[in-house]
Order: C-alpha cells, then sequence, then structure tokens
C-alpha cells in the first residue's frame, strides 16, 4: 500500500509534467485546489489523475465520485488512499 506523503509527492510530480515545467514541485502544496490555484483545466487534471493511476496501480472509478469535492492535492491523494486495496 502507498502512504499517503508517497501520493502526494507524485501528484506534485505528475503536476510539474503535466503543466511542462510552469507549475513546480514547490508551488503544488498539498492545499492547492488543481484547478483554482494552480490554473490547471480539466483535461491537465485528468492526466494527473492518469498518471497517479499508472504509478499507484490504484484505478479510480469515475462514476463513484463526487469531483466537486476533490478540488485540492491533498483530497486528491485522499481519494487515491480511499481506493487501495
Amino acid at each position: 500500500m502507498k502512504k499517503k506523503s508517497e501520493i502526494v509527492a507524485k501528484i506534485q510530480e505528475a503536476i510539474e509534467e503535466v503543466s511542462l515545467g510552469e507549475i513546480p514541485v514547490s508551488r503544488a502544496t498539498p492545499e492547492s485546489r488543481l484547478i483554482g490555484d494552480l490554473g490547471m483545466d480539466s483535461l491537465d487534471y485528468a492526466s494527473v489523475m492518469l498518471a497517479v493511476e499508472r504509478w499507484s496501480g490504484i484505478k479510480i472509478r469515475e462514476d463513484a465520485v463526487d469531483w466537486s469535492a476533490v478540488q485540492t492535492v491533498d483530497q486528491l491523494a485522499d481519494l487515491f488512499i480511499g481506493h487501495q486495496q
């Protein structure tokens, strides 16, 4: 099982990669809202999700999530934690 700190770090790395370095890891804090604070769009968000799913092996069923409640890096990490088996 992955630790939350590992998942947060991977989300931060994925954000930096998806933004082509425009959003450095240091700016993507756990409290940062992906779309609001970091200026990502829905395609960026989906790309981050896919990168973390591939890395972690944790698959998130889109229809089982209230996406409006998953806005920050920390909330996204919690989502992955909650779907570990």
